[in-house]
């Protein structure tokens, strides 16, 4: 357990503790740590090895070759279109020729700085409102999984820092890394946060943690099975894992189609299913705990796939129309949440 300096405000001891994890990154001497490097981030290899002319041929998950082609997504920010497959025998979605890391901006410029400004409308308000109650949900799952009410916390790929920032206010001690320059910014200066340069997520020292969340970017890794293993690495021995995603196999990604906002490619390079994801669990030293899901974050996605599919946005009907989704939905839901352990030898 981390030694925690009592005296201090909220906002010093997350820089005492962040310096505490951070400063030594030299590999430790212990059975379970492993050779810290600073070129990967979220799981990314060297650029110059990964492409974005690479064709993926078969699943990183099962390995099966049957990979048959489900839709193409338009990223509508570069209006460029990309391929979804899916393997047929784990269920898992693929983004075939996704770019690589540092050419990610242009699909993506300054971060959706639309993000940052003030709500313009109704919609833009009540989107907004929603949001606001899911960082509150996300707080009560992690007190609720973790059986804790206040620890040390990292996020991975905390985008602008918004549950960061509610968790901290909650009591926690809340790190975070974002790979996005212009979002890790946004965080650190609006909210005072610590949020580390994705690139030195693999130099995080292990066993630093009571908690890790992953809110739907464990998909946005290059190599997912060293994330996870990072992932795992990095919460104490009676630690949390929690790891959430949009179910590439729920009755909205289906209903939706190339409209459904869950794909998010090329962003999102692996879209997970529970079979597929469980599969991958089980090939770590990682066990699952308890599996939940939100209906909250279901109508948030189903509103967003309703605007894209509409020529104007409305409100109303599409916001009616995905509560009741997210309410009668009894199997294959849109946002599974996932607890895991360390699996004790």
């Amino acid at each position: 357990m981390l030694n925690i300096i009592n005296n201090t405000t909220i906002i010093d001891r997350n820089v005492v503790i962040l310096h505490q994890i951070w400063s030594n990154c030299a590999p430790t001497k212990k059975k379970d740590a492993q050779t810290l490097t600073t070129d990967h981030c979220f799981g990314i290899i060297p650029h110059k090895i990964f492409m974005s002319t690479n064709r993926i041929e078969s699943c990183p998950i099962c390995n099966g070759k049957h990979l048959i082609h489900k839709l193409s997504y338009t990223n509508r920010m570069a209006n460029t279109p990309f391929d979804i497959l899916q393997c047929s025998d784990c269920g898992l979605h693929i983004t075939q020729h996704a770019p690589r890391q540092q050419d990610m901006g242009r699909f993506y410029p300054d971060s959706e700085s639309d993000c940052y400004k003030p709500a313009q409308d109704s919609c833009d308000k009540w989107l907004d409102f929603l949001l606001s109650k899911w960082h509150k949900e996300r707080v009560k799952i992690v007190r609720e999984e973790s059986r804790r009410n206040s620890g040390v916390l990292l996020e991975m790929g905390c985008k602008e820092g918004y549950f960061a920032n509610a968790i901290r206010n909650n009591g926690w001690i809340a790190h975070a890394v974002e790979h996005d320059p212009t979002a890790r910014e946004y965080g650190n200066k609006r909210y005072m946060l610590q949020i580390e340069d994705g690139r030195r997520f693999f130099d995080i020292n292990p066993r630093s943690y009571n908690v890790v969340v992953a809110w739907d970017t464990l998909g946005e890794a290059v190599d997912i099975h060293r994330t996870i293993d990072k992932l795992s690495q990095l919460i104490v021995r009676d630690g949390t894992l929690i790891i959430a995603f949009h179910n590439a196999m729920s009755n909205d990604a289906r209903q939706y189609g190339a409209s459904w906002s869950g794909w998010d490619a090329p962003r999102k390079r692996w879209h997970l299913n529970p079979q597929a994801f469980e599969a991958l669990v089980n090939q770590h030293n990682l066990e699952i705990v308890n599996k939940r899901h939100s209906s909250l974050c279901a109508s948030i996605t189903a509103l967003s796939s309703e605007w894209q599919q509409a020529a104007k946005k409305r409100l109303i009907t599409p916001l009616l129309r995905s509560m009741v989704r997210a309410i009668k939905t009894k199997e294959n839901h849109t946002y599974y949440i996932y607890t895991l352990k360390y699996k004790q030898r």
